[in-house]
């Protein structure tokens, strides 16, 4: 079974993945014999899971939490814990997908518009020839499309379940289904299949001109600095019952 290094952040269990060790992390996960579930997490997610219960039971229960986002390095950082390596998620995606590939391993698509997972499964195909799609179906689905897509899934038996719009819940989605599945990954990526079929651009990493951007959107947009606000509230409370 894989040995995760992580820190806690507010109770929630972050990474400490190097991009050097990801694949063999990758590797250790696919040989557990039970679903497994990476999350992408921002500040925002961690925020959620103060307020929501089974979120919280979600990222305390994934196998991964990947940070995607400088602010649970900041949050690390003001806690006085080891610094956590932030990925960008469509280069993380792209990796794990090369890993899946050099390995020999299957992939299911699920989400996003008709259009777009069509022309996504026709460039991962181009992308990664060595990569097994063995199923895929667009999101926004009934309550009874959602049982056979379940049902499909799990006869298909696909090592990586990658997900994105369109999926109730998001992350929640493959929680609440997750005794359904078959042993495997399962990753929700926001964008992934907008990204794959050229519909939306590749999301770069932050950089200062970015930072300042956003710190002028939530000067702009008083809800966001709110957020930031009490993210920072919730953070020293913590650091003052950790002395």
């Amino acid at each position: 079974m894989y040995q995760n290094r992580r820190i806690s952040i507010l109770h929630i269990p972050v990474d400490l993945l190097s991009e050097e060790e990801l694949e063999g992390a990758v590797k250790s996960l696919l040989e557990e014999d039970k679903p497994g579930q990476i999350c992408l997490i921002t500040y925002l997610d961690i925020m959620k899971a103060q307020f929501s219960r089974e979120y919280m039971n979600c990222l305390r229960s994934s196998r991964l939490n990947i940070p995607i986002t400088t602010s649970v390095v900041f949050a690390a950082r003001y806690l006085k814990k080891e610094i956590p390596r932030v990925f960008n998620p469509f280069t993380f995606v792209i990796r794990l997908l090369g890993v899946l590939e050099s390995s020999g391993k299957s992939l299911y698509i699920l989400g996003s518009r008709k259009k777009n997972i069509l022309k996504s499964e026709s460039n991962l195909k181009t992308s990664f020839p060595g990569l097994h799609i063995v199923g895929r179906y667009a999101g926004s689905f009934s309550p009874q499309e959602e049982k056979n897509i379940i049902l499909a899934v799990h006869k298909s038996s696909p090592s990586l379940l990658l997900t994105g719009k369109g999926l109730k819940g998001n992350n929640l989605w493959l929680y609440r289904n997750r005794k359904d599945f078959p042993a495997g990954l399962s990753l929700w990526g926001r964008s992934c299949f907008e990204v794959f079929s050229g519909k939306s651009a590749k999301p770069v990493n932050s950089s200062t001109g970015r930072i300042i951007g956003k710190t002028l959107m939530s000067i702009l947009l008083p809800w966001r600095l709110l957020r930031h606000f009490l993210f920072f509230i919730l953070l020293t409370i913590e650091k003052i019952k950790n002395r």
